[in-house]
């Protein structure tokens, strides 16, 4: 009895290559709308470290959302806190007190749903927030000068960034063009 297996009519190598070659534009042609494509290729990643398939969505998809949401909470505690510490470093100040309730909420979590299985994913989003925000890699649209608006704009975009880049992982499975053959 035969068994099926799965070959690629591209080598992965040339898919990869290909991948890179449609999307870098993107980088560049969008300009100040800030297309942070090396968010994408770490989310590319997530999904490949989680199986490569589909399923893979069922661990990237709410893991990465809610290691970002979590990162947006810190980030939104420490603005909030940093108007009551002392100079001349307020936000570090912030930032360090604050820590101890959103990364210590954030880790607790991971015994609901699968977050504790896509702790990778998890912390994927929580840094790439941070990332994301120091970098100012967002858009600039809208109130800019309101701390809040930002943390929360830049959220939006880190989750956006990293869902594209799972979609940029099953893309390149399809880019491989799979055929099922007899082994």
């Amino acid at each position: 009895m035969s068994e099926e297996k799965t070959v690629e009519r591209i080598p992965f190598c040339w898919a990869v290559s290909i991948l890179v070659a449609l999307v870098m534009p993107l980088g560049f042609i969008l300009g100040k709308f800030n297309f942070p494509l090396w968010v994408c290729f770490i989310g590319w990643a997530h999904y490949f470290l989680y199986g490569a398939t589909p399923a893979a969505f069922k661990t990237t998809i709410p893991c990465y959302l809610y290691g970002t949401i979590m990162s947006v909470f810190w980030m939104l505690l420490t603005v909030a806190v940093a108007h009551f510490m002392p100079k001349p470093y307020p936000v570090l100040w912030a930032a360090i007190i604050t820590n101890f309730v959103a990364v210590t909420l954030m880790v607790w979590g991971f015994k609901f749903h699968n977050f504790g299985s896509g702790v990778v994913c998890v912390f994927g989003g929580f840094t790439m927030l941070l990332a994301v925000y120091f970098t100012g890699s967002i858009p600039k649209v809208g109130p800019m000068d309101n701390p809040y608006y930002v943390v929360i704009w830049a959220g939006v975009w880190t989750v956006l960034m990293g869902y594209i880049g799972h979609f940029f992982g099953w893309l390149n499975v399809v880019l491989t063009f799979p055929r099922k053959v007899s082994s």
